[in-house]
């Protein structure tokens, strides 16, 4: 019998173990999304969260230390699941679809992730309409994060001649602005159209406005 690696054996325990830690957070902030979705920010409380959880207190503070931190983590992960979904325009590849094309599909993505999670939804909508400071303060932070994604893809449609030179500050913030009233629709209406059909709505009123002309 060929005889097992050294450190084999305590490589997998690692493995699980590190798998078992991962799962645990997993369970937290899901059970803390739901919380905040229901509560908000202001009346979400540890215990509530630690109940949800089917855990001991002592075990959510193994990984994180308090209410925001928690926040911070949902706020966190939403941003990277965001970015992932968010490609640059390929103008170079002959194969490549149309630019208009990769922009929608690139935005069904993202709102097909924004719309698969209402509780991640209700919470973002709802954080920057606090009353605390705290979850407002970082809401904002996060959708100021979002406008400088949508800034610095204004910036480089502009290098490439797909978009008209513009105030890309006023113009990220307009933009931004038009996404969260459209999620905010969809997340309050019982049976909202497919992601296709509002991405193209969307591009429509971002490109030729509303005028019938």
């Amino acid at each position: 019998m060929a005889a097992r690696p050294p450190g084999g054996a305590a490589s997998a325990d690692d493995d699980r173990a590190a798998h078992a830690r991962a799962e645990r957070r997993r369970q937290i902030l899901e059970a803390a999304k739901e919380v905040f979705a229901e509560a908000g920010y202001h009346e979400a409380s540890i215990n509530a969260i630690i109940e949800r959880a089917h855990i001991a207190r002592g075990t959510f503070y193994l990984y994180f230390d308090g209410k925001a931190a928690v926040f911070d983590a949902l706020l966190d992960e939403a941003m990277r699941e965001l970015r992932a979904r968010i490609t640059r325009i390929d103008v170079e590849d002959p194969a490549a679809p149309p630019p208009h094309l990769q922009l929608r599909d690139g935005l069904v993505r993202v709102l097909d992730y924004v719309l698969g999670d209402r509780l991640l939804a209700t919470i973002l909508l709802s954080g920057t309409t606090a009353t605390e400071a705290e979850a407002a303060n970082r809401a904002g932070a996060f959708f100021g994060e979002v406008r400088s994604v949508i800034r610095t893809a204004l910036e480089q449609g502009i290098q490439m001649k797909l978009v008209r030179p513009c105030n890309v500050e006023v113009t990220s913030a307009a933009l931004l602005g038009l996404v969260r009233g459209v999620v905010e629709h969809l997340v309050t209406t019982a049976s909202p159209p497919a992601a296709t059909e509002v991405v193209a709505e969307m591009i429509a009123v971002a490109l030729r406005g509303v005028l019938n002309a």
